[in-house]
């Protein structure tokens, strides 16, 4: 299976320029899979949509009877917002593979993009399946490992990777493709990404480690074969592609002072804290979007949650329906909740001035003058976040269910 790397002079905010170069290596091109750079029609500049999809559309015109597959990087607009992506054009098909989830500091973010969350498993043929990382996410091994559990045989690296960091490209494309036994194979753009000089020198790796062939520093296409026999080969003595067992709840479940030391350790690394808290007594849908979206918006999520003393001055004599050692349990086996702490105010105000948030979050329903800890945490320089509600889903709601089963099904927020 021939795979021909398109590496060229990506021009930030110049589409026209880099859709004719893209397409005129393309015609060189041998491999029935061409693999080109991250924003491989937009670079870094800024382009307005309609810019952008109509260079998607000129390029599916000028490409699709060809009978090739490109995969290659553009932005990609949802929900208002635009993602660092990479699609799969196959034919007068488009395909949404991946959006960047792991932002570069200081580039991808100040181009206006957000962080994704796409990250699809797509055929290439002859048993061969494959998963794409977006240049910076090269550096998270738990990324690729992800792709590889879920059968990616191949990584696809679409990058702008800079000159001055082109020994890490080399050497993480091979440690992943080593730790995985997986072919890495790696699209850099020629130009600049910023200030930077991109350094070019695409290549692809064998899941032994080996430089299967590797660009220089023009303008090129780099055409390799893969064989699929090899990715078996690599596997027969043991087999890396399983994920680690995750961590234990208990694990995560901390007092104060030892969750005082985590997150020392944690700054030390410039992490930053989400907080947010309640009495999660029977957890539903509502609870796991919540606590999923609050977790996107920092490094780790702490969750406070109410003893069981303070859930009945709360909510009443009759709550809580679970014990908090159990709550806990629940709550930390959530793969977005980083840590839990069990606290016996009726607020967490105490537990917030102890561990200065970066970040606190509560629900939308909440106005931020009513918010605990809302003026201690912005006064320090953080942030309150107010999360919508995905789901009318309450614990009162599910209670009065149980009770009377004749009720209404609780549904989708609007």
């Amino acid at each position: 299976m021939k795979f021909s790397l398109l590496q060229y002079h990506v021009v930030p905010g110049a589409g026209k320029e880099n859709l004719e170069r893209l397409l005129a290596l393309t015609e060189r091109a041998a491999g029935e899979w061409l693999v080109a750079p991250e924003l491989a029609l937009t670079g870094y500049g800024r382009l307005s949509r309609d810019e952008a999809l109509s260079l998607l559309e000129e390029l599916r015109r000028s490409l699709g009877a060809s009978g090739k597959k490109l995969l290659f990087g553009h932005p990609v607009w949802r929900e208002e917002r635009v993602f660092n992506g990479a699609y799969l054009l196959s034919g007068e098909r488009l395909e949404l593979v991946a959006e960047k989830r792991a932002l570069f500091p200081g580039l991808d973010a100040c181009a206006g993009f957000s962080p994704g969350r796409i990250s699809e498993i797509f055929a290439l043929g002859e048993g061969l399946f494959a998963g794409v990382l977006l240049c910076y996410e090269l550096r998270f091994p738990e990324f690729a490992r992800r792709l590889v559990s879920r059968g990616a045989g191949v990584l696809f690296v679409l990058a702008q990777w800079p000159e001055s960091r082109r020994e890490h490209l080399l050497l993480l494309a091979r440690a992943r493709a080593v730790e995985n036994q997986v072919f890495v194979v790696v699209a850099n753009a020629l130009g600049r990404a910023g200030e930077a000089e991109l350094s070019g020198e695409s290549l692809v790796i064998s899941p032994g480690g080996e430089i299967l062939a590797c660009a220089g520093k023009e303008e090129t296409v780099l055409t390799v074969e893969l064989d699929p026999e090899e990715l078996a080969a690599s596997r027969r003595l043991f087999n890396t592609s399983a994920s680690p067992p995750p961590v234990l709840p208990e694990e995560k479940i901390k007092t104060l002072p030892e969750l005082l030391s985590e997150v020392s350790r944690r700054r030390r690394l410039g992490h930053r804290m989400v907080f947010t808290n309640g009495c999660f007594d029977l957890l539903h849908a509502g609870h796991v979007s919540y606590l999923h979206e609050a977790r996107s918006l920092g490094d780790f999520l702490v969750v406070g949650l109410n003893s069981d003393t303070s859930v009945r001055r709360l909510k009443g004599p009759e709550r809580p329906i679970n014990p908090e050692t159990q709550r806990a349990l629940v709550l930390a086996s959530l793969s977005c909740v980083d840590y839990v702490v069990i606290f016996e105010e009726d607020t967490p105000e105490r537990l917030i001035r102890a561990l200065s948030p970066e970040i606190l979050v509560k629900g939308a329903d909440w106005p931020e003058d009513r918010i605990v800890g809302a003026d201690y945490v912005k006064a320090r320089g953080g942030r309150v976040v107010r999360i919508p509600f995905r789901f009318r889903v309450s614990t009162t709601r599910i209670m009065e269910r149980i009770k009377r089963p004749d009720s209404p099904a609780q549904k989708p927020a609007d």
